[in-house]
């Protein structure tokens, strides 16, 4: 140790000896900011900031190894060899940029470890490919103890600071920059105490050593130039990054926020629909029994002509009740779709058996299905859920009314078995099938198959999307499995929670508010 100390007290000029310090605590700080930068950016944009980190490091590495080569003075005539000193700076910078992109694109275990061991060796090779084109007039002695001690202080310290770099915690920046210096100055000062000249009497000028001071401050200009226009680029794409997050968190919320005022309005607006279409209901049933009523009031038949006057009252009012009743369910189904949207819906949980539930289905379509030919089966397993039956059914007769809308179908079958997760309830039939490329665009909301220039039934395009959400709220899911032309099945995965075993635990916890996942 007393040896490094008189090799940097004897044999250098300190003032020299302090710049390059400063350089190299300057150069490394800055080598550790781009690496953390580089480190927070997608891949593509990575590489341009991990290739200028690795030359900002060359260049402070090699700039501060020979400004404290000039302020080294062995007391002989000395000089350089360009060709090898360029060398010099190419194994700094070439070495640099491997250790780093070992380090942050390798997929190998200790990969930050590797890349810094090569690091390490690159200000290894540098420093030695320098002093190979330092030239003296004397016999060189080299102390092998001092030479493998600074490699391996280069190794150890260079693998330290790429470590430190790949830590998620803040400190990392200031434990990489210090690591970094450490290793660059104690390689130096190290390997110079294993240097050592004997005299020889050989006639030549001596290089006057304050030339050697211009010439450091000509390179630590010139490194401070290329170091600062490294950080330049970094603060500058820092700042427009931070102002990009900030304009999309801004973005965010505007849209969140719109997304709430639409839900909003649409609430209010189903709201504000459905009073008057009510009474349009209650009038157009009234209008429906309008010759019934005739008749019961007389006593007696009615004359022809109140006779035809009561057939198309009656068939208007039906009309007028078939269209307002359809009306009524797409306000339904976007008024509880807001509802789930914003929050506000509930699940009532308790417990019944799925067989019922499915036969209850089968009897609410069984008019339909007499009307339009079609036959409905069930099959079930002793299934005894514990979930809220109300919205079960809402999410079985929207896959089962989709069935008679648009799947064109003869027969359709209603399953539920047990599961290694919990249960499934099925929906399948034997219709027109859906296109595969289709079959995640089908549960957003408002999204139907069929243009609206086109559409053989009417509807919101919320039905699917209700089902999802609802099936999401009882910690399961929707999917379907489907091609054209071959059927389609529609499968609710309920999850274990939603079995009647749950029910006591279910029981403590407060009714789960609903909203919309997309």
């Amino acid at each position: 140790m007393m040896t490094i100390v008189t090799c940097i007290t004897a044999f250098h000029d300190m003032s020299l000896v302090a710049l390059a310090a400063i350089l190299c605590g300057f150069g490394s700080w800055v080598t550790s900011r781009l690496y953390r930068h580089a480190r927070n950016r997608s891949h593509r944009h990575a590489i341009s900031w991990y290739l200028l980190t690795a030359l900002t490091a060359g260049v402070s590495i090699w700039c501060t190894h020979f400004v404290a080569m000039l302020g080294f003075r062995p007391n002989v005539p000395v000089s350089f060899d360009l060709g090898l000193t360029l060398v010099s700076f190419a194994i700094a910078v070439l070495g640099s940029a491997i250790g780093v992109l070992v380090s942050t694109i390798s997929t190998i275990r200790f990969a930050p470890l590797l890349g810094g061991a090569i690091l390490g060796l690159a200000i290894a090779g540098m420093h030695y490919a320098g002093m190979i084109a330092y030239r003296v007039q004397g016999v060189i002695f080299w102390d092998q103890t001092y030479l493998i001690a600074s490699i391996v202080l280069a190794v150890v310290f260079g693998a330290a600071a790429l470590v430190f770099g790949n830590r998620s915690k803040g400190a990392g920046e200031y434990q990489m920059s210090i690591a970094l210096a450490i290793g660059i100055i104690s390689l130096h000062f190290t390997g110079m105490a294993a240097f050592s000249v004997s005299p020889l009497d050989i006639s030549g000028d001596f290089i006057n050593p304050e030339a050697f001071k211009v010439l450091a401050l000509a390179i630590t200009g010139t490194a401070i130039v290329i170091v600062m226009g490294a950080l330049f680029s970094y603060t500058i794409e820092n700042r427009t990054w931070m102002e990009n997050i900030q304009e999309l968190t801004e973005a965010r919320n505007a849209a969140e926020s719109a997304s709430r005022a639409k839900s909003e309005f649409l609430g209010i607006l189903s709201h504000e629909l459905r009073t008057p279409l009510t009474i349009v209901l209650g009038y157009a049933s009234i209008l429906g029994r309008l010759k019934d009523m005739n008749a019961a009031k007389t006593g007696q038949a009615a004359i022809e002509s109140d006779s035809r006057i009561g057939d198309q009252a009656e068939l208007y009012g039906h009309k007028i009740t078939v269209a307002a009743n359809h009306l009524l369910g797409m306000i339904n189904e976007i008024l509880d779709y807001t509802s789930m949207e914003l929050g506000e819906a509930t699940l009532d949980r308790t417990a019944f058996p799925v067989r019922g539930l499915l036969e209850d289905v089968k009897a609410q379509f069984a008019p339909m299905a007499v009307e339009k030919g079609v036959t409905i089966s069930v099959e079930c397993e002793e299934v005894m859920a514990f979930a809220d039956r109300t919205r079960c059914l809402q999410i079985l007769s929207n896959l089962v009314g989709n069935a008679f809308k648009f799947a064109q179908s003869s027969d359709i079958t209603l399953r539920a078995r047990l599961t290694a997760t919990g249960f499934n309830i099925e929906v399948e039939d034997n219709g027109c099938g859906i296109p595969e490329e289709s079959h995640n665009v089908i549960f957003n909301a408002f999204q139907q198959l069929e243009s609206t220039h086109n559409r053989s039934e009417g509807g919101a395009g919320l039905g699917l999307a209700i089902c999802k959400t609802l099936a999401i709220a009882h910690g399961g899911g929707v999917t379907v499995q489907s091609a054209a032309g071959a059927g389609t099945t529609f499968t609710v995965a309920m999850p274990t929670s939603a079995l009647q075993a749950a029910e006591e635990a279910a029981a403590a916890r407060p009714r789960s508010g609903l909203r919309l996942v997309s």
